[in-house]
Formats: structure tokens, C-alpha cells, sequence
């Protein structure tokens, strides 16, 4: 059995979509948990009506907002009896055959704490963009993620978590519960990060997982998602830094790599900030704090802040000028797969 758990909060306009995706999954050995974390637009009168005469689900209704995702994906979690768990974002979708695709590929390796597969990205109506694929081309400049693999699981914590998620998706993970419940809870502080720190904590305690290159959850990108909303505040940089760190005290090995994944976070880091930040003393405060950081690491760090500005304030008359997608036309093509998705309009 699979307990397929569904933390949703605002997402009427997607929810008929996902519960449809998972009513319509090839393997139906499973117990699906609603989770709604007191929604103000009418998504519990949906999941009310599509849990109705279902005696395989259960729906739990928040009377108060939790304040981040990972309260409730402890809730789920603990409420699974199922021998895998499936997280099934309420904004995503996943093609039929996924679940049954992830649980025979751990039911063939019993060493393996989870599976997962391709994600492609898609738009707010449902359109495809773009597959991860891309993005770890980027980030990695590997072929790595373009065919199947089960691999060991402390390695991948050390040579490639440390330099970002490799798992970009937790709609396209599934997960073998008596692992996950040894790791619990999550850590509840984390805003956008807590999966990546929940994924290298399970990882590092593992032998091995696998990976399917199919391409079969679809991961909508649209205005409401956190890592969006996320991208002109500091938060998310400082759960970086912790990962990192923890990373780094766990294994010796990511020694080697640990100056290249500070100054890729810094150039994460310094592409975010805008001039919004000037006039917010709290957000100047925390950018402040993450200069001090990330100085070491770079001889002029100054330098390249400067030039972001000028970069920005150059674009102000370019956007005047109505030359905006053109131009990120232009920059999807000289730079496919860029993490922070040239083709997508703000």
C-alpha cells in the first residue's frame, strides 16, 4: 500500500487537476490523506465533495494556518500507515503510470530509502516548458540525470546536494515510510528549503535510491508558489548556508567541493537582490550578514554587487522600451536552463 498524502493551502484553481491525477494512477493499492491547512478559497468544498463515499480517504481541515508546508507534511506522515508515502503537492499533476513505476523500482532494490523520477516543469495553465534536465545540465554540466539509476545515497549528499536539490520536486519523490519515520519531524523553521534539508538527513542515513529519467511529474510554476515569492528575500539563502554546513560536518569528503558551493550560493544570492532592499532596514540587515558570509570567498565581492546594479538599472529603460521578451528570449537561448527561468513572465 501507498499512502498518498495531499497538503494543499489556496489551491482551488489546481486541486480538481491533482486529485484527478492520482485518482487515475495504473496502481491503486493506496490510502490518500487530505490535508487542507485553512484555505480562504474554497478548496476544502472541493475536497469535501471529492472525498465523499470514498472510504480510502481522509481529509483533515486545519482550523488555523500552520505558516509553512512542512507542519504539514509532519501531519501526513504521521498519519500514514502505508509502506511507502507519496507527498502529492496540491499545485502538481503526475502522469498515470508514476506511482507504479516508483514502487517497482524500490520493490526491486529493498536498500533504497526513496525514488524519483524527471520533472517537467509547466506553466500555470498547464503548458510544458522545460524539464529539470536542464537545470542540472546547468548547474552540474553533466549528462548525468538523462538516463536511469540507483545510486548510493551519502555520496549524492556530498557531491551533489551540497551544490543544490537534486530532487527538485517532491511531488516526484516516493518514499519508503519506515525510513522517513526515523528521520521525522521535519524541521519546521525552514520557509522554502525544508525538502532539500529533509532529503540530505535521509539520504545521509541511507544506502542507496533511484531515478527514472521519464519524465512523469509535472511541476507547476506559477505566481503563488513560494520559491517565486521567495526570490527578493534572504531566508532562502540562509537555509542554503545551513545545508551546506551540515553537509560539511557530516562528511569529510565535501571538503573538496565546499568553496565552489559557497560561491555558487553567493551568485544566487547576489542575482536576487533588488533595490527594494535599500530601503527596508530589516532586508538590508539580513543581505548585510549574508555579504559577511559570502566575502571570503571571493576576492572583490563588492565588485560583482556593483555591477548587479548597474545591470538592473540599465534594464529599467529596457523594460520601458518594450524589449523584455526579446531579451529573455535571447538569454533562454544563451543559457538554457537557467535556475531562475528566463522564459517565464513575472
Amino acid at each position: 500500500m501507498v499512502s498518498v498524502i495531499v497538503p494543499n493551502y489556496n489551491h482551488a484553481t489546481y486541486l480538481s487537476e491533482r486529485l484527478n491525477s492520482i485518482a487515475s494512477q495504473t496502481y491503486d493499492h493506496m490510502e490518500i490523506i487530505l490535508l487542507d491547512d485553512a484555505s480562504t478559497d474554497g478548496s476544502v468544498k472541493i475536497l469535501k465533495r471529492w472525498a465523499a463515499d470514498k472510504p480510502h480517504v481522509r481529509l483533515f481541515v486545519n482550523e488555523k494556518n500552520s505558516g509553512t508546508p512542512f507542519a504539514q507534511w509532519n501531519k501526513g506522515i504521521a498519519l500514514a500507515t502505508g509502506k511507502y508515502v507519496w507527498i502529492a503537492e496540491s499545485d502538481d499533476m503526475a502522469a498515470p503510470e508514476m506511482l507504479a513505476t516508483l514502487v517497482d523500482l524500490l520493490e526491486g532494490q529493498p536498500e533504497a530509502c526513496l525514488a524519483f523520477c524527471q520533472s517537467m516543469l509547466i506553466d500555470k495553465n498547464g503548458k510544458p516548458l522545460h524539464s529539470f534536465n536542464e537545470h542540472y545540465a546547468f548547474v552540474f554540466k553533466t549528462d548525468r540525470w538523462e538516463r536511469d539509476f540507483c545510486a548510493d545515497a551519502r555520496e549524492e549528499c556530498y557531491k551533489y546536494m551540497l551544490l543544490h536539490n537534486t530532487i527538485p520536486n517532491a511531488s516526484a519523490v516516493v518514499f519508503r515510510r519506515e525510513v522517513l519515520v526515523g528521520q521525522l519531524p521535519l524541521d519546521e523553521s525552514f520557509k522554502l528549503n525544508g525538502d532539500w534539508f529533509f532529503y540530505v538527513r535521509l539520504l545521509s542515513c541511507s544506502e542507496k535510491f533511484c531515478y527514472t529519467a521519464k519524465a512523469m511529474n509535472f511541476f507547476r510554476y506559477h505566481p503563488q508558489t513560494q520559491r517565486r515569492a521567495a526570490r527578493n528575500k534572504t531566508h532562502a539563502f540562509f537555509e542554503i548556508l545551513q545545508i551546506q554546513d551540515y553537509i560539511r560536518s557530516r562528511f569529510p569528503q565535501a571538503e573538496e567541493s565546499f568553496v565552489h558551493a559557497r560561491r555558487m550560493c553567493a551568485t544566487w544570492w547576489i542575482g536576487n537582490i533588488n533595490g527594494s532592499a535599500l530601503f527596508n532596514v530589516k532586508l538590508l540587515k539580513s543581505h548585510y550578514k549574508l555579504y559577511q558570509v559570502f566575502k571570503p570567498y571571493f576576492r572583490h565581492l563588492w565588485w560583482r554587487i556593483v555591477w548587479h546594479f548597474v545591470f538592473i538599472t540599465v534594464r529599467r529603460p529596457i523594460l520601458w522600451l518594450g524589449l523584455k521578451r526579446p531579451l529573455k528570449r535571447l538569454r533562454s537561448r544563451l543559457y538554457p536552463g537557467k535556475y531562475f527561468e528566463a522564459e517565464l513572465s513575472d
